[in-house]
């Protein structure tokens, strides 16, 4: 009779719980080495230091190494938990096709110790769970707005969202910023949504300080705004901006002119693009006269 103890193993689910983090963690981790690129995505960054914060408070932190074999050559993943700098788990996946989140093949288990540590994990796993959640409704959100006929559409898709507020955060922080807060922006203002409109801009400038453009926007916002208080110039077509007026907007003349050239001159001190520092220059010149 074989009396051996029978070496214990993680479950399945903790095996896949730490791939799936792992797989997050290395799809929206921000470069260590290279530039932050212009188009950069701050809603991506954000999403993985909540996760790494989430892990930290639980006294976990869940690694990854890729590399080839020492012997083998063969492409591999390994991965190692921690809790508290103590080692629980370690194993090893095939990459079949040389990516973290490509298909994948366990093909060692090292180091394992049961434990509480694993409840702690699978919170760590909901989180993440939730965050992955959330990205794919952005980008689904994304794909309708491109879509969207009327800028009625585009309003009711907004206001269709449970979470409104989250909802056009997370449009203005993800790498398509800039396109989806012009479009809610544009929108609100051609629906007749003026204040809703203003807030929009707002926020996407709160969230996004550096960004040349949408100060430049933000300007153009106010300077509408003034223009419809003092008249436009002959043969001068507002459009849809006709409807921005400080009435609207519940300020005076003396603030929006304030605004707009904070604005302009900050959109001309962030700008590499010439067109934008050259609209934002003859712009404020005009607060001038």
């Amino acid at each position: 009779m074989d009396i051996r103890k029978q070496r214990e193993r993680p479950s399945d689910e903790t095996i896949e719980r730490v791939r799936f983090i792992v797989s997050f963690r290395a799809t929206h981790a921000p470069s260590k080495t290279r530039p932050v690129p212009a188009d950069a995505d701050p809603l991506s960054t954000e999403f993985y230091t909540q996760l790494i914060a989430k892990l930290d408070g639980l006294g976990l932190a869940v690694l990854f190494h890729k590399g080839k074999g020492l012997f083998d050559k063969e492409e591999k993943l390994r991965y190692r938990v921690t809790e508290h700098k103590v080692i629980r788990l370690e194993f090893a996946d095939r990459l079949t096709v040389g990516v973290v989140d490509g298909p994948r093949e366990l093909v060692s288990i090292g180091r394992y110790t049961p434990g509480a540590w694993e409840e702690r994990l699978k919170e760590a796993y909901d989180e993440c769970l939730r965050l992955s959640v959330l990205l794919d409704d952005v980008t689904a959100m994304e794909d309708r707005l491109a879509k969207s006929e009327t800028p009625e559409d585009v309003v009711a898709l907004l206001d269709s969202v449970n979470d409104r507020e989250g909802m056009l955060r997370m449009l203005c922080l993800s790498a398509k910023r800039s396109t989806n807060a012009y479009t809610l922006y544009m929108s609100h203002i051609l629906a007749d949504r003026v204040s809703e409109a203003h807030h929009i801009i707002e926020t996407a400038v709160e969230l996004n300080p550096a960004d040349a453009r949408l100060h430049l926007t933000m300007g153009n916002f106010y300077w509408a705004a003034l223009s419809n208080a003092k008249g436009w110039g002959s043969g001068k077509d507002p459009g849809p901006l006709r409807l921005v007026t400080l009435d609207r907007l519940e300020i005076s003349y003396e603030k929006a002119r304030s605004m707009a050239r904070t604005h302009y001159l900050e959109a001309m001190r962030l700008s590499s693009r010439r067109e934008i520092e050259e609209e934002a220059s003859a712009q404020l010149s005009t607060l001038r006269s």
